[in-house]
């Protein structure tokens, strides 16, 4: 008689998800000045076309834009067992940095810096690789706690940039 078994997910990665909600929710429960910054950029150095922007946000556009960053820590959060944890201890910046890498999911590396006093996250790097018909896609999120976060992305053909985009959203205490 065969029978399944039921695993107990043992893992005790940090609950990244839960840092990012807690980020959102600290700014919607708040009177914040929501500003977003955008830079675009085509690649061809002989045909290279700047495009910089800034503009305040409502709340509502904030959490969209953060909705991207969630959404990539819900999914790491659902395939952690495709991660390697790696944890050490930066005397200089007074922190511990947890680190998670795989090879087998897109999103590749992920940095999580702890103040070294609290435990609670300082910043948070999420790297995202793809790659589609010799193309790499490569999206980088990082987020500041209690300060801003920056998604970039750009795309390049071998070794040549196509384009490449980011955009930082700060908030602070002013009205």
């Amino acid at each position: 008689m065969v029978t399944d078994i039921a695993i107990a997910d043992t893992a005790k990665f940090y609950p990244i998800e839960k840092f990012i909600q807690d980020e959102i929710q600290y700014v919607d429960l708040r009177d914040f000045n929501i500003t977003e910054t955008k830079l675009n950029e085509s690649g061809d150095t002989a045909f290279a076309k700047e495009d910089h922007t800034s503009s305040q946000l409502t709340k509502d556009e904030f959490i969209s834009a953060a909705r991207e960053i969630k959404n990539a820590a819900v999914w790491f959060s659902k395939n952690k067992y495709l991660y390697k944890e790696t944890v050490f201890q930066d005397l200089g910046t007074e922190s511990y940095t947890i680190n998670y890498q795989s090879d087998e999911a897109d999103i590749k590396n992920i940095d999580l810096l702890l103040n070294e006093q609290t435990n609670l996250p300082k910043r948070l790097f999420i790297r995202e690789i793809t790659r589609e018909e010799g193309n790499t896609m490569t999206v980088q999120y990082s987020w500041i706690a209690g300060k801003q976060f920056t998604i970039s992305k750009s795309m390049k053909n071998g070794k040549t940039l196509i384009w490449q985009s980011s955009k930082t959203i700060e908030w602070n205490n002013k009205p």
